[in-house]
């Protein structure tokens, strides 16, 4: 059994290893050739009952450093049923200088709603964002600009907005984890995950790989899927925005219920992903959290309490080392309550989620969704 543990644990540490190893050459950038050239850009936002949040993304769309007559914005309502289109028509009358067009879906699924505006698109770079989003006045411009001839999608920043709750505090720690991990293993040569939130790829390869063909059905996954599928056709030609600026902000989830069923929909992706490599990650993230419980107990009990407390111990430290990094970098206010609270909570979470998304199901945005597909 603890040959097994430190074993396990070994994997781990190495890597965190890797993660904080590429955080650092995020944080330190080599030169590179970005795209000098001046883009016309599309930007796409597929929407489904946004009344509350939709007119704070437009405004920060309205502000952006990137020149109004460079790029358009494309909103496709996948079937709202509260008053989101009205409150676009009234913000559309009021700033007129912002090109916006605005598209109702053929078809449920932000897949379908995406695909509908991307064949609409007039740019040549396509950015994706998400209506409860606000942007930082540079994010256009820093996403083309981190683009080279050889590139076919820029992955960029996103952070949950921490609120005074510790729920926010929570959301917004966990949330640090995956952006940094996932920029993180993209600069060490290995694009394991991304955001819609941030996101830009050019419109000629989303063609060439058949968009989201095959990934229809699946309600979520519409960046990681198109990621591994670009990945595939091109390789090496995924990379992370230049340099850590300020992140796309998102907000909290409100309730533990709205939360729970946002992570049974990221979860629930897993099921029709056929990348070996994502399905071995999804599984030693299993294990892992699994081996976690079991040396927790060790250290409480029996005669490796020594050897099981120090493995936690290091796994705190290595976890806490990074978080800190990634969050002072997209200036995200670091929570050690929060962060205590996840050393002993994120396990349960995990296990939990990962049973129970295939086979419970779940509702979001006011549309309920099967389990089963």
């Amino acid at each position: 059994m603890l040959v097994y543990i430190i074993f396990i644990f070994s994997i781990y540490f190495g890597f965190l290893l890797l993660c904080i190893a590429g955080w650092l050459k995020f944080t330190h950038p080599a030169k590179s050739t970005e795209l000098t050239e001046q883009h016309f850009v599309s930007v796409i936002v597929a929407f489904r009952n946004e009344q509350n949040s939709i007119t704070h993304l437009l405004e920060s769309l309205s502000i952006q450093d990137f020149p109004l007559s460079h790029f358009e914005v494309i909103l496709v309502d996948d079937h709202s049923t509260d008053q989101t289109t009205r409150m676009i028509n009234e913000w559309k009358s009021r700033n007129p200088k912002l090109t916006c067009n605005y598209f109702h879906a053929d078809t449920n699924g932000k897949k379908n709603a995406l695909t509908k505006a991307i064949q609409n698109a007039k740019g040549d770079i396509i950015l994706t964002t998400d209506a409860d989003c606000v942007l930082p006045i540079k994010w256009i411009s820093q996403l083309v600009w981190s683009f080279t001839p050889e590139t076919a999608m820029v992955t960029g920043l996103v952070k949950v907005k921490e609120g005074n709750s510790l729920f926010s505090k929570i959301q917004a720690l966990e949330f640090t984890s995956l952006v940094g991990s996932g920029i993180a293993m993209l600069k060490q040569g290995f694009p394991i995950m991304c955001n819609g939130a941030s996101l830009a790829f050019r419109k000629n390869e989303f063609m060439a790989v058949g968009g989201y063909e095959g990934n229809f059905h699946i309600p979520s996954g519409d960046d990681e899927f198109l990621m591994r599928k670009l990945n595939k056709k091109f390789p090496g030609s995924i990379r992370s925005i230049r340099f850590p600026c300020e992140a796309v902000m998102t907000e909290p989830q409100p309730s533990l219920k709205s939360f729970i069923h946002q992570r049974l929909r990221w979860a629930g992706k897993w099921k029709g992903n056929d990348s070996f490599i994502a399905k071995g990650i999804a599984f030693f993230v299993l294990l892992f959290q699994s081996t976690v419980l079991i040396t927790f107990c060790l250290a409480l009990v029996g005669e490796y309490q020594k050897v099981a407390a120090l493995l936690l111990g290091i796994k705190m430290l290595m976890e806490g080392y990074l978080l800190v990094k990634v969050s002072k970098s997209i200036n995200q206010p670091f929570s050690l309550a929060a962060f205590f609270i996840l050393q002993f909570a994120y396990p349960f979470y995990v296990l939990i989620i990962g049973i129970l998304s295939q086979f419970i199901d779940y509702e979001w945005k006011g549309r309920k969704v099967s389990a089963l597909g």
